[in-house]
């Protein structure tokens, strides 16, 4: 509650003022400061568990760019495609394995396109448009099921036609679906051209129009029109679906789309355009896969400045607090003297260091690795790029296999790093702690309110006796006058 006195001592004179606000600091002070510096303490220790579970997640990426994906099988293509003829390009996969080729493209794929002229000014009367199109394929090739487990082959959409349709309107009422067909008008010097795209390329994609009533023009079907018959109804066919077709080492290879995922087993080849001919025969480009080693010991060069920052910070979290007269500067680190924290540092170390012999008698030094006085590491990219050419699966195995030790590494750091893990755990502890000393904050605020209060009425009444004192004495002194 507040006060309602805002000036103790105003009728008797006396500073009771300054007296009342040196008693509430000094209670403040015994009741507040204890409270105050432990919530301090606590929110430094939950900074410093952020800082840490940050550095381990930065280093554990490092750890799973060499365990996961393509990790150490990174390979990098090699053609004789110049820069102004990219007919095609070639990119690698997880499981892509050394290979030399020879690859064309012979035909790019391509989707349905029709066109129908009409008179400008044209209007519709009511009616109905069915479209019909292709199923989605899955990552696999398969046409996906509905939930009877039957293959979605075609799917269909319906367009409602009003009496006095325009052909622009129609239009944009074409192009607000979403299975990819599309429409656009060219204004022509014969009138207004319709061009439908049917969005879906490949020698079998079904591409098909069923109009009613007023829209009966608009019927076409795709499967009616051979390629020596560039007409469908009243639709003139101006290009035709067809897969792309590339040649490797020969063997020819058909796509729905320009993007061939299974031609070459772990490689993806996407063809741009045509090859150039040489009488009549498409010009072959020559593709080389081979390992990248440069990339393989740039990612491990990147766990190693991973490993060292994750060092250092781990350090600086640590160092000790120094004290001036048994009071604590608070100049260390936000996890002083932390004992998970020193264990944790420790054990990384030693996996590190006490890494025995493997296959072929490679171990930690023979890598490329050099362990540092300061606790950091240090990589020879020449003697690691030998290792991989010379020791290539017993490396590996060293590094990545079930014992090995960047597994060991994201094993040990996964604990603490993992939702609901030894860090997150820590945390959600010192919130709680936060948590209650602010409420500790709160009742020591009410109870010095409360305690202000008291003293401000006690003061006020000897305010009041100390002026009535006053009074009579004055009144005694002019009597005797």
């Amino acid at each position: 509650m507040a006060s309602m006195i805002t000036s103790a001592g105003s009728a008797s004179g006396m500073d009771f003022e300054s007296i009342i606000s040196a008693m509430v600091e000094a209670k403040s002070a015994s009741i507040s400061n204890t409270t105050t510096t432990r919530k301090a303490e606590t929110e430094l220790e939950l900074s410093g568990v952020g800082k840490l579970k940050s550095a381990l997640k930065t280093f554990q990426e490092a750890i799973e760019a060499l365990t996961e994906g393509t990790g150490f099988n990174e390979r990098k293509v090699t053609t004789d495609l110049t820069e102004e003829n990219q007919y095609f390009t070639v990119t690698t996969n997880d499981d892509a394995a050394n290979g030399n080729y020879n690859i064309s493209v012979e035909k790019l794929a391509q989707t349905e396109k029709i066109a129908q002229t009409f008179s400008t000014g044209t209007t519709f009367t009511a009616g109905t448009l069915k479209f019909t199109v292709p199923g989605v394929k899955d990552e696999n090739g398969n046409w996906t099921k509905d939930e009877h487990g039957v293959e979605i082959k075609e799917r269909t959409f319906e367009i409602k036609v009003e009496d006095g349709e325009t052909l622009e309107s129609l239009r944009r009422k074409i192009n607000n679906n979403d299975y990819g067909v599309t429409a656009t008008i060219l204004n022509t010097s014969n009138g207004q051209k319709l061009v439908l795209d049917s969005g879906y390329s490949g020698d079998n994609s079904t591409f098909k129009i069923e109009g009613t009533g007023g829209m009966s023009s608009f019927s076409y079907d795709s499967t009616a029109t051979s390629a020596a018959n560039d007409t469908n109804g009243a639709w003139t066919v101006s290009q035709k679906a067809q897969s792309a077709v590339i040649k490797v080492d020969g063997e020819e290879m058909k796509s729905d789309t320009n993007e061939f995922d299974n031609a070459i087993s772990g490689l993806t080849i996407t063809a741009n355009k045509v090859s150039a001919k040489d009488g009549g025969a498409s010009v072959t480009n020559s593709v080389a896969i081979t390992a990248d080693n440069d990339k393989v010991t740039e990612k491990m060069q990147n766990f190693v400045n991973a490993y060292n920052t994750l060092m250092s910070t781990m350090d600086d979290l640590y160092k000790h607090n120094t004290y001036t007269d048994g009071e604590n500067n608070y100049d260390g680190g936000e996890l002083a003297g932390d004992n998970m924290l020193r264990s944790l540092q420790n054990q990384l170390q030693n996996m590190m260091s006490s890494m025995g012999n493997g296959a072929n008698g490679m171990n930690i030094y023979s890598m490329g690795f050099e362990l540092e006085s300061d606790g950091t590491i240090s990589l020879d990219k020449t003697e690691f790029k030998e290792g991989l050419t010379d020791n290539f699966n017993a490396l590996v195995n060293m590094l990545t296999g079930d014992d090995g030790l960047l597994t060991r590494f994201d094993e040990t750091v996964e604990e603490y790093t993992k939702s609901a893990g030894i860090l997150d755990k820590r945390s959600e502890t010192l919130n709680m702690e936060v948590d209650r000393y602010e409420e500790e904050e709160n009742e020591n605020a009410l109870y010095l309110e409360e305690y202000e209060e008291n003293l401000r009425q006690r003061y006020a009444k000897l305010d009041t006796t100390i002026a009535n004192y006053n009074n009579s004495l004055s009144y005694l002194q002019s009597a005797l006058m």
